[in-house]
């Protein structure tokens, strides 16, 4: 994450939990479309915002011990250790820091450029990170549309409020839908996508979402929503009685050119 752009990061233990929550959230679809870049023994790999750290130690068991991983965020208050010893974390802020001196054969990011002021600077970064041949893989929120059972509106009439809600927070909902063109001004080949939506019943499986709506509290009702409102969504992403599909997540990959 980058300092002055981090939305979620003021209180530890509750960003803790949260991030903890996007683990369980996300951890495997972000390993699968890892497996799907190539990932094998002997890859060195970059894992931007590494959080409690367990993609970067999951990456150290993929990789072995001929590869390496570097793990990265502003800080470690969160990281929990590597968790082996080809795992290794540095502090470091991509808006700012010269990028690692190492070329990568993996560099990965997830949910961070979401939250940065220029994020097309930051691809450009990242690619430049990435070897010849090698592959970055980035995953961005792509919305904020919610499906529930039994329906409601409650988050139709939520979500404009809440985009512009993060947005005054430096927050941005949808920036993965820029995500394949800007690795292509980038100058990434072999570009893809993937957009999915998570469903699940109401409690644990969203508890990230819910403590993300607690922390925009305050601008969600400067921008016009009512207590209850926000109450609610919060309230039915952790009713067990709901069936939620959740915001879709873009996750996308591509190479950089083997002759540059």
């Amino acid at each position: 994450m980058v300092a002055g752009g981090y939305s979620f990061g003021e209180d530890q233990r509750r960003e803790s939990e949260r991030l903890a929550a996007v683990e369980r959230a996300f951890d495997a679809p972000s390993r699968a479309a890892l497996c799907e870049a190539g990932v094998r023994g002997g890859w060195r790999c970059w894992e931007v915002g590494a959080g409690h750290g367990s993609i970067a130690n999951w990456l150290g068991e993929v990789v072995g011990g001929h590869g390496r991983v570097l793990a990265t965020d502003l800080d470690d208050r969160w990281f929990a250790g590597a968790g082996a010893a080809n795992v290794t974390f540095m502090s470091h802020d991509l808006t700012r820091d010269a990028i690692p001196s190492e070329e990568f054969d993996l560099v990965h990011a997830r949910f961070v450029l979401e939250h940065l002021a220029d994020p097309e600077a930051a691809v450009c970064r990242l690619a430049g990170g990435v070897r010849p041949g090698g592959v970055l893989v980035l995953e961005d929120s792509a919305g904020l549309e919610f499906e529930v059972d039994p329906a409601t509106d409650l988050f139709d009439r939520l979500a404009p409020r809440w985009e512009r809600a993060g947005l005054s927070v430096g927050w941005s909902a949808a920036y993965g839908r820029a995500l394949l063109g800007q690795m292509g001004a980038a100058g990434l080949i072999d570009r893809r996508g993937l957009e999915y939506r998570r469903t699940a019943s109401g409690g644990a499986a969203w508890e990230h979402v819910a403590s993300g709506l607690e922390r925009l509290r305050p601008e969600l009702l400067a921008t016009g929503a009512s207590e209850t409102e926000v109450a609610e969504a919060i309230a039915c992403l952790r009713d067990p009685g709901k069936q939620i599909s959740g915001p879709p997540v873009l996750i996308a990959s591509g190479r950089r050119d083997p002759r540059s």
